[in-house]
């Protein structure tokens, strides 16, 4: 790739990591059991299945690009139960020219697309009550990468609450399991640790047998860096010594080591900060689905809000890459209710691409609380007056 824009992580995983696999699964070899594989199978078929064409090797990225421009339907479909003509256009515009999207999607070829599809058709059938068919889409986005998973849980937690016998709510993930056990057949039936070692990124030595097959972490690797260096200009070597390498995910701590704490602190306890951050994500995402599961009417844009603030939790307190905020730019383009928001809309996905990277969750966590403001002044009144109530997030429009 000959463009590279500053601190905008130029990752070049298509050509060294996602063809690599291609060809190593097309020769014989079964992901995960023979190569080390981090995603789902569906999104390994779906770049292996062009590959077969009379056409360059670029011909696998045809699925990325294609998914990319077919996930403006449901973005356009899910604007209209809530707005205008109008504005319905307006935020099916604003997502496919999004400059985040475009440059890590259509230009870079990075893997989100194909499960945002799936995700945002997934929403758009529970919005019009066709739960069975949400529920085959939502398996589906998490057959092409397993971030989508942490969406099962809201779903199913919406619909209990809709209907509090919760039979629907348990048809529901029946059915997601069900296709995503299918989904992962047969590599969860002949390896199964190798699979769900891969796949959730759990530490090797948890989930090996006690030794790897022959090329096990370099047959799926193509020869080169999977980033062009100088979009990391701005790393120092403190980063590098707290965050392990300097295409390090980033997270919040990090420029706090990096700027505010001691050299000799920051390599003592940048590492106890990590699982730190695992633990108080999972506390605050168990305490966002306790408000999930709430009291009172569900209202029709419960789904998009919800799925929204589930994966904006999960991209703040989780290690990030910028190209993980494409998943939710479609999600951020349903607030767009006037101008003033589609200039809201662009600055966050220009203010992605050009900050440097380790405040790039810190971005996030900004875009969390202004999201977050009004739900959290009501209960901050609530206290105040002394009622009690589950505290719910608010629609930011």
């Amino acid at each position: 790739m000959s463009l590279s824009l500053p601190s905008a992580e130029n990752w070049q995983d298509f050509g060294l990591a996602y063809l690599p696999a291609v060809n190593a699964f097309k020769h014989g070899f079964l992901p995960y059991r023979d190569f080390y594989y981090p995603y789902p199978p569906l999104f390994l078929y779906a770049l292996t299945i062009p590959s077969y064409l009379p056409l360059p090797s670029w011909s696998s990225a045809l699925p990325l690009v294609i998914g990319d421009a077919l996930t403006v339907i449901p973005v356009y479909l899910i604007a209209r139960e809530f707005v205008g003509e109008r504005y319905s256009v307006v935020a099916a515009a604003a997502f496919i020219l999004s400059p985040t999207n475009l440059y890590y999607v259509d230009y870079l070829w990075l893997n989100p697309p194909l499960t945002t599809l799936f995700l945002m058709t997934s929403i758009y059938f529970a919005l019009k009550r066709r739960y069975d068919a949400s529920a085959v889409t939502l398996a589906l986005s998490i057959g092409f990468k397993q971030t989508a998973l942490l969406v099962l849980p809201v779903m199913v937690l919406i619909l209990w609450r809709e209907q509090p016998r919760g039979r629907r709510a348990v048809r529901y993930l029946v059915i997601s399991a069900a296709v995503c056990f299918l989904i992962s057949a047969p590599f969860i039936l002949l390896s199964p640790l190798y699979y769900l070692g891969s796949v959730f990124s759990v530490p090797p030595g948890s989930w090996s047998v006690g030794y790897f097959p022959a090329n096990y972490w370099t047959l799926a690797v193509g020869n080169g860096t999977q980033v062009s260096f100088n979009t990391l200009a701005s790393l120092t070597s403190k980063w590098q010594a707290v965050a392990g390498a300097i295409n390090a995910p980033v997270n919040l701590g990090l420029p706090i080591f990096i700027f505010l704490v001691p050299d000799a602190l920051s390599w003592t306890y940048g590492s106890y900060y990590t699982v730190a951050e695992w633990v108080l994500l999972l506390v605050i995402y168990a305490v966002f689905l306790y408000s999930v599961r709430g009291r009172g009417h569900v209202q029709a844009e419960d789904p998009v809000k919800y799925v929204l603030y589930a994966l904006l939790l999960f991209f703040v307190f989780y290690p990030l890459y910028k190209y993980y905020v494409v998943g939710i730019i479609p999600l951020l383009a349903l607030l767009i209710r006037s101008k003033k928001d589609l200039l809201g809309f662009e600055a966050l996905s220009l203010s992605l691409m050009f900050v440097p990277r380790y405040f790039a969750s810190w971005v996030l966590f900004a875009c969390l609380v202004w999201l977050l403001r009004h739900g959290v002044a009501r209960s901050f009144r609530r206290i105040g007056t002394g009622r009690s109530h589950d505290l719910a997030p608010v629609d930011p429009a």
